[in-house]
Order: structure tokens, then C-alpha cells, then sequence
């Protein structure tokens, strides 16, 4: 059987159209990939930041109820609070001074 060259061309041409066709397909692909390489990364560093967030959230909880366990009326925040009048009274004390002297 004798090979007909109008044939062949046409494979040829067939042939080349596939392969671009191909060739297509396959550059969307790696870009589907690149993109969601991508997003992996940026949901990666997400997770790590809402893991870092949530811990520090759980440590600010724990200030606040040690805080909250403190309280207005506990020994430690009537100290506080005598020593603020203490102070206050010795800073009145130093002004009335610095007036009378001309300042």
C-alpha cells in the first residue's frame, strides 16, 4: 500500500493541532497549580497567626480574671489606693511650697 503524501500532511497538521491543544491545557494547569501552591501558603500563615492569636487571647483571659480576682476591695488594691493618697497629698504639699516661693 502506497503512502499518500495528501494524507500524511494531514496527520502531520492533525498532529500539530493536538499538541497545541495539549500544550494549552497544560499551561493552565500550571497555572491552576502555582495559584493554589498560593493559597496554600497564605491559608498556612493564617492558621499559624489565628493559632498565635487564640494563644494569646487565652493568656489575656487569664490576666484579666487574675485581675477581676484582685478586685476593688482586696488588700492589695487598698494599699494602692492609700499609697496613691499618700502621694497625692505629698505632691499638693510640694506645690503649695513652689507657690509660696514664687514658682
Amino acid at each position: 500500500m502506497k503512502d499518500n503524501p495528501l494524507d500524511l500532511s494531514l496527520l502531520i497538521e492533525q498532529h500539530k493541532k493536538e499538541i497545541w491543544a495539549f500544550k494549552m491545557k497544560e499551561s493552565e494547569w500550571v497555572k491552576t497549580k502555582n495559584q493554589l501552591d498560593g493559597n496554600k501558603r497564605i491559608i498556612e500563615e493564617m492558621s499559624s497567626q489565628i493559632q498565635d492569636l487564640r494563644k494569646r487571647n487565652s493568656e489575656v483571659e487569664n490576666e484579666m480574671a487574675i485581675l477581676k480576682g484582685i478586685g476593688n476591695n482586696s488588700p492589695e488594691m487598698k494599699e494602692l489606693k492609700r499609697d496613691n493618697k499618700y502621694l497625692a497629698e505629698q505632691v499638693s504639699h510640694y506645690r503649695d511650697i513652689l507657690k509660696k516661693a514664687g514658682f
